[in-house]
């Protein structure tokens, strides 16, 4: 499965103008594209960047993409609607930065995420910096070997994506479990065998990494009522 992710930067004074026209604008467009909405989240300003707010949204491949990308520049409805929606976006943000990406075997899609009561509300965003050419396989180790780790504290996978078009990337997204698994997943992890089993692995892939905390817009798929 293929996913986009699109990062805004937000003008601060436009902030509520943004997400209400994230609303009533940009999803109904997005979804008579093709793209289907998984999660929408503000960035945490203590442990990130703000004010941004991070989308992702689930694309059934690259021919569905490129079907996307022909309506959004035609000169047909959609097109006029997507330049539209980029005539508002100029008003409220300062800069957009978007990605497909190539989902891992072991990531969940949104009809399993949904199937699954998964909770978006409060997630770890993590930009990781592969070694050369080994961002499909960082994911694919990390669907494996991490995942079952993470899991036993507090910690659900919702994806790992390789970034398309680019050969040292990846996007790791894990739901927690409530605002105190953090401090939880702090305090157990050093005490696990497995954790630092893990990392020497993960050193040995990947050069750096960036982690945010994320917290679900109201209006976000996934996020509880």
């Amino acid at each position: 499965m293929f996913y986009v992710q699109e990062t805004a930067k937000l003008v601060p004074s436009r902030y509520d103008d943004y997400l209400e026209a994230a609303q009533s604008t940009l999803i109904p467009l997005y979804d008579d594209l093709g793209l289907r909405s998984v999660a929408f989240w503000e960035t945490v300003p203590t442990q990130g960047y703000w004010p941004e707010v991070i989308s992702l949204w689930e694309i059934d491949g690259l021919d569905a993409y490129g079907s996307i990308l022909a309506r959004q520049y035609s000169d047909g409805p959609a097109g006029r609607r997507f330049r539209a929606w980029l005539e508002l976006l100029a008003d409220v943000a300062t800069s957009t930065h978007g990605l497909v990406m190539r989902s891992s075997r072991e990531s969940l899609t949104l009809e399993q995420l949904q199937q699954q009561g998964i909770s978006v509300e409060v997630c770890v965003h993590e930009t990781v910096k592969t070694t050369p050419n080994m961002s499909r396989q960082y994911a694919e180790h990390v669907s494996r070997h991490w995942k079952p780790i993470a899991e036993r504290h507090g910690r659900s996978m919702l994806g790992v994506y390789s970034v398309t078009w680019r050969n040292a990337e990846v996007i790791n997204i894990w739901a927690l479990d409530g605002w105190d698994a953090l401090s939880k997943a702090t305090e157990t992890m050093p005490g696990d065998r497995d954790v630092w089993a893990w990392t020497e692995i993960a050193m040995s892939l990947r050069q750096d990494w960036d982690d945010r905390i994320l917290h679900a817009l109201p209006f976000s798929p996934l996020r509880p009522a």
